[in-house]
């Protein structure tokens, strides 16, 4: 079920994510470095209740990897991603994402959330449920709030440095993507990114995304523009 949500701006998005790790220096005394504690910002800094749970047998829905109950402050994290540290965090941080930018949305009665109940019989109330591959504008507004909070820009920027001294440029990218071909320059650096800057918690693909959309990986021929 797609939730209609007001157009969001990257620059407000990667904001609120700026703002959540703020209140975490606040709240801890030292500012967050990757890997970002993103449990410690659901319990700690938000007040959330954290659970792993079968999701998939309780909702019904065989691709759903996590949930948010607003009235109750509970999100629940499918247990298929048990054990899958780069998959656990960015759905965990994609639910932080729905909980400050779309929760005042309800409270401020100007969307309405579907029902689900958290068990088999009990009472339905208002949750965000996400699905693998859901497309609609509040999924993607939490996709980025994810990728904004766990790969912060500065710390990503400051990661390339040290690799490579400045942005990475691949011959052919964009024609080599749409080929559907694997890239493996592409793979390699964003492997060391993660190493060099401490994104453990982070997986590759993730940070593909995030190099790019940084324009820290860009189209060209010539190899390393540093």
């Amino acid at each position: 079920m797609s939730t209609n949500v007001p157009f969001l701006s990257d620059v407000q998005i990667e904001s609120a994510a700026q703002e959540l790790l703020r209140r975490y220096a606040k709240w801890k005394g030292e500012a967050p470095r990757p890997p970002i504690p993103v449990d410690a910002l659901a319990e700690g800094v938000l007040g959330l209740t954290l659970e792993m749970g079968d999701l998939r047998t309780k909702l019904g829905k065989p691709d759903v990897l996590g949930a948010t109950w607003l009235d109750d402050a509970l999100v629940v994290i499918d247990s298929s991603l048990e054990g899958k540290e780069g998959r656990y965090c960015f759905t965990l941080s994609h639910e932080l994402g729905h909980w400050q930018l779309h929760r005042p949305l309800r409270e401020m009665d100007t969307v309405t959330f579907p029902l689900f109940s958290r068990e088999p019989g009990a009472k339905a109330t208002a949750a965000i449920v996400c699905r693998d591959g859901q497309r609609d504008p509040a999924e993607i507004q939490a996709d980025k709030f994810s990728a904004f909070l766990l790969m912060p820009a500065s710390d990503v920027r400051a990661a390339v440095k040290h690799v490579s001294g400045g942005p990475l440029a691949i011959g052919n990218l964009l024609a080599r993507k749409q080929a559907g071909e694997r890239i493996s320059e592409l793979r390699d650096f964003a492997s060391e990114v993660i190493a060099n800057g401490g994104f453990t918690n982070v997986s590759n693909q993730a940070m593909q995304i995030r190099l790019e959309t940084l324009k820290l990986v860009v189209d060209g021929a010539q190899g390393r523009l540093f």
